[in-house]
């Protein structure tokens, strides 16, 4: 009978069916027995999930102690260098510096490396990015996304995103990270239906994928199949799109939902608040619900473990050669009489349907008056659409004179009766005075493209019609971007503006395209054809071209008219104000949102209106801006404020740059980089078996390879990776040197839609597959002998071992390579560190000889069992240690979570204090009883993570001895 005693520990290998698993956790079955969830890692189940039934299946736990040592017969013990590497690369990092994500193909500042720091000090990993836009918010997400992936916590990954950014977050994590997402829009879903049985999880079949929020709520069915589903890590980009915005929207529902299905969440978005506490709240929760109670006030300390909030002031000198400083212009153009006889018609126009208005919203005057700003196309359609309506409710309706009066005074409006049209076409044709000749644009230079932004879709069909003409531009440089289009062709288009052997050259978008997208690599220059009424639209405009990477000086225009009617130039200069307020912004304040202090760009707009109606005098409206980017809402300016730390020897602020930068280290390693080991990998298996693997052709010099997958990794990197990743030629190049992939980068812009060089370290799944190819070199609990050339007398030798004491969760916590140094007799004469052993033997470092000549193992067989009882001494005092550091750890994490309840809890009763009544009392004790049973869960999540478990679990990987020796 099967006892809790003589069940596996989490973190133990077992033989279960023939092959090798790694026990996650057991539980007892109410029918009797246990069940025992594992891990593959035998090369047929590898990364297979299971669980066992002990009353079904024999359950066998792996004993070092029968480890059976085997030569090597390999030149230079190159097989046992392998097999030995290949166990590093699976053996997780004890220690909270950066180890993998700061050698991603990118020039990783210092700031960039904040986020995944400090999440790897957490215990949870959890974070909001809500740096400011063109900080590389997707790229500090790669950096945090490789390092858990290291350390074995990002086998399965979910990207939400916006549709128009699924492509490009794809590129950026594959190219730069070598991390594979598979996308699911409406080609990709349709593809893996195809693939996958009738009614088959999506989300189980696939490890890691990407999808966009309204692909997540258009389809009723994925609820039901996150609902079933669990990742390692989740990422939701433009998280403000999913915050609780004053009533529950589905995107919020589906957030609130994914947050409860991974251990790790990842928040990314430049605009993390709209001004309302419980917007920034609800967006904390989904991080960790036990900081706030629902409605509770908070501040700084209660959450800022939880987010990273930087702007372009805060890292100013860090940054300084990749984000160049913006120039603004204004293409201000005097009104034509026709479009001054639309401005004075406006301007008159009394609608009795404005008498009755609520207050707070806009009035249609005022609707109108925004439209004709844009252009006469959108007014005239605002225009037609009310007549529609307005003549549908009453034929007689007082309103319908006074707008058909306006519809023909704007109708009069031709192209060329349009000055801000023909002003930019004026501007970019370099018709102008001398001083503004830097913006003279003929579309010629591949590489100096222009994005024309309008808030309306019929002035994009305006502009879309009449300024290619204009210029003189062909049909197929000419693209428009809006969110009718189909993901593909939205996708398409914005890789296409990237690429400078692409025909296009100007892009017209709607405000589709402000939200993350990279435009900067062929683009510095940015047209606002209508001037937003949101100053958080201007930031998401302008961060297009004005964000990390951008080689050359940001342009931006706005383009004004000037009417006649001193109201509507006064309305006109509320805007120009709000331009002004923006570029301030970006030199010293970094968020032009706190001028509003509103944070939500509907609110924004509703206060540019109200002042527009109340006719507020312009030197009114810049004060009061003024004076509320000054003061703002306190509780913002403390929570995202970000004060400098003081320098100690001047008593002055310190400089970003000169703050301690995230702690980055190293692993150790037997060969010289990631080539050297792939290559060496490669060989060796073509020595094992010609026929099945082929010899990669390499290049020293670019630290390259290439190859054609056998029929082995084709099946992996088949169900691995996404199609359009797959090489046309079916040959894969790799190189580890990161100019290489980057030279990559820049061409694939030019030429293809995927770099043909992919980036070749630890994480890509071919140098995965290799590292357990090599872990299957000598067979199933077996151990090389190897001669090292120093560091051991005649008869001496050390019995390299792994020893790892798992939490109560499985996660490998406590790992530790030691060498049991013995002496001629087996006696222990010490245990040494891995670093010791290298140091002592020169391992890796020096070249070893195998002269051939046998090494007598038996006698060294039977001191293995004295060897591990010395290496179990040195992990026990280990676990010692560590147990009293993180027993403190735990003791105080489960002080703030009873801390944390009792908030929660006097929260409820005062929420029901003054609500009497059975109903009431009846929603307070379920609160109360869901209260309970959160904390519950992270108090035993607590425990389960920070507990070690008794046992320790070793691995005998090998045996040195000095040159020609023998017990």
């Amino acid at each position: 009978m099967t006892t809790a005693e003589s069940l596996p520990p989490p973190g133990a290998r077992v033989l279960v069916r023939d092959e090798e698993w790694l026990v996650r956790n057991t539980d007892q079955c109410t029918a009797g027995g246990h069940q025992v969830r594992c891990i593959g890692v035998s090369e047929l189940v590898r990364n297979r999930e299971a669980v066992f039934l002990t009353l079904l299946d024999r359950i066998e736990t792996i004993d070092p102690r029968e480890t059976e040592l085997v030569a090597d017969p390999s030149p230079g013990f190159t097989a046992s260098l392998l097999y030995l590497e290949a166990r590093l690369r699976q053996t997780v990092p004890a220690t909270d510096e950066l180890v993998l994500g700061h050698r991603a193909v990118m020039d990783a500042l210092p700031f960039q490396l904040d986020p995944a720091h400090r999440v790897l000090q957490q215990l949870r990993p959890r974070l909001l990015i809500a740096d400011t836009v063109g900080l590389g918010k997707t790229l500090e997400a790669g950096i945090l996304t490789a390092e858990l992936i290291r350390r074995g916590k990002g086998r399965r990954i979910l990207v939400v995103t916006t549709r128009a950014m699924m492509r490009q977050f794809q590129q950026e994590f594959w190219s730069r990270f070598a991390i594979s997402l598979t996308r699911l829009d409406a080609d990709g879903i349709q593809r893996i239906r195809r693939r996958i049985p009738a009614n088959h999880n999506p989300f189980q079949y696939l490890d890691r994928t990407i999808i966009s929020v309204d692909t997540l709520k258009r389809d009723g069915e994925y609820r039901h199949h996150l609902e079933n589903a669990w990742w390692d890590i989740i990422i939701i980009d433009e998280a403000h799109n999913v915050s609780f915005k004053g009533n529950r929207t589905q995107s919020n529902r589906l957030a609130d939902l994914l947050a409860r299905r991974s251990d790790a969440l990842l928040l990314l978005t430049a605009t993390p608040h709209n001004g309302k506490r419980e917007s920034f709240a609800s967006l904390v929760r989904m991080l960790d619900p036990t900081v706030l109670p629902a409605g509770a006030d908070y501040t700084r300390h209660d959450v800022e473990h939880l987010f990273v909030r930087r702007f372009k002031r805060d890292v100013r000198e860090q940054i300084r050669r990749e984000f160049p400083e913006r120039e603004v212009c204004k293409f201000a153009a005097q009104a034509t009489p026709a479009e001054n006889a639309a401005f004075d018609a406006l301007r008159l126009l009394r609608l009795k349907s404005d008498e009755g208005a609520r207050e707070g919203s806009m009035l249609f005057r005022t609707t109108l008056e925004k439209s004709l700003f844009s252009s006469p196309a959108a007014c005239l359609d605002t225009l037609d659409e009310r007549l529609r309506r307005t003549r549908g409710k009453d034929a007689a309706h007082p309103d319908l004179a006074p707008l058909q009066a306006l519809r023909a005074a704007v109708a009069a409006i031709g192209p060329e009766q349009f000055s801000k049209f023909n002003e930019l076409v004026r501007q970019l044709r370099g018709a102008t005075a001398a001083a503004e000749h830097r913006w003279r644009w003929d579309g010629k230079t591949a590489d100096d493209r222009l994005v024309v932004f309008t808030e309306r879709l019929e002035t994009l069909n305006f502009l879309h019609q009449h300024l290619p003409r204009a210029l003189g531009l062909p049909a197929s440089a000419v693209a428009i971007l809006h969110g009718q289009l189909a993901d593909g062709d939205l996708q398409k288009i914005v890789e296409d503006f990237g690429k400078t052997l692409s025909p296009l050259r100007l892009l017209i978008a709607s405000d589709v395209a402000s939200e993350g997208l990279n435009l900067h690599y062929c683009a510095h220059r940015l047209v606002h054809f209508d001037i937003p009424w949101s100053l958080m639209v201007f930031q998401q405009r302008n961060g297009r071209v004005d964000r990390y990477g951008q080689t050359r000086t940001p342009r931006l225009a706005y383009c004004m008219t000037e009417a006649a009617d001193e109201k509507i130039r006064g309305d006109l200069r509320i805007l120009e104000i709000l331009i002004d307020k923006d570029a301030e912004a970006a030199r010293n304040i970094g968020d032009p949102s706190s001028f509003m202090g509103l944070y939500d760009e509907d609110l924004e707009v509703e206060k540019v209106a109200e002042t527009i109606e109340q006719a507020t005098r312009p030197e009114a409206f810049s004060a009061w801006l003024d004076g509320t980017g000054k003061n703002g809402f306190a509780l913002l300016d403390e929570l995202f404020e970000q004060a400098p730390p003081i320098d100690a020897t001047t008593a002055e602020p310190a400089h970003a740059a000169d703050r301690s930068a995230a702690p980055v280290g190293s692993l150790p390693s037997l060969f010289a980089d990631d080539f050297a080991y792939a290559r060496a990998g490669l060989e060796c298996l073509h020595r094992l078996n010609p026929r099945e693997q082929a010899l990669p052709r390499c290049d020293e010099a670019k630290r390259s390879l290439a190859l054609q997958p056998n029929a082995d990794l084709a099946m992996l990197l088949e169900r691995e990776l996404a199609p359009e990743m797959w090489p046309s030629d079916n040959v894969f190049a790799l190189s580890s040197a990161r100019e290489e992939i980057d030279r990559a980068l820049r061409h694939a812009r030019d030429t293809q839609e995927w770099p043909a060089i992919q980036y070749l370290w630890p994480i890509h799944p071919l140098l995965q597959w290799l590292d357990y190819k090599m872990l299957a070199l000598f067979g199933r609990q077996k151990a090389p002998v190897l001669k090292v050339a120093r560091g051991l007398a005649a008869g001496e030798a050390i019995v390299l071992v792994t020893g790892q004491i798992p939490n109560r969760r499985g996660q490998s916590v406590l790992a530790e390579w030691l060498g049991v140094h013995l002496d001629a007799d087996g006696a222990a004469i010490a245990t040494l560190s891995l670093d010791d052993v290298l140091a002592r033997t020169g391992l890796g470092r020096s070249e070893l000889i195998n002269d051939g000549v046998p090494i007598a193992v038996p006698e060294w067989q039977r001191r293995l069992a004295p060897a591990l009882d010395e290496a179990a001494k040195v992990l026990r005092e280990k676990k010692r240690a560590f147990d009293a550091a993180h027993g403190a750890r735990l003791s105080s994490e489960l002080d703030r979570l009873r801390t944390l309840r009792q908030r929660h809890l006097t929260q409820i009763e005062f929420d029901f204090a003054q609500t009497p009544g059975g109903l009431a009392q009846s929603h307070r004790m379920k609160r109360a009883a869901h209260t309970d049973d959160l904390f519950a869960q992270y108090q035993e999540w607590a425990r389960q993570t920070l507990k070690l478990d008794e046992r320790a679990q070793f691995t005998v990987l090998a045996l040195l001895v000095a040159g020609g020796s023998a017990p």
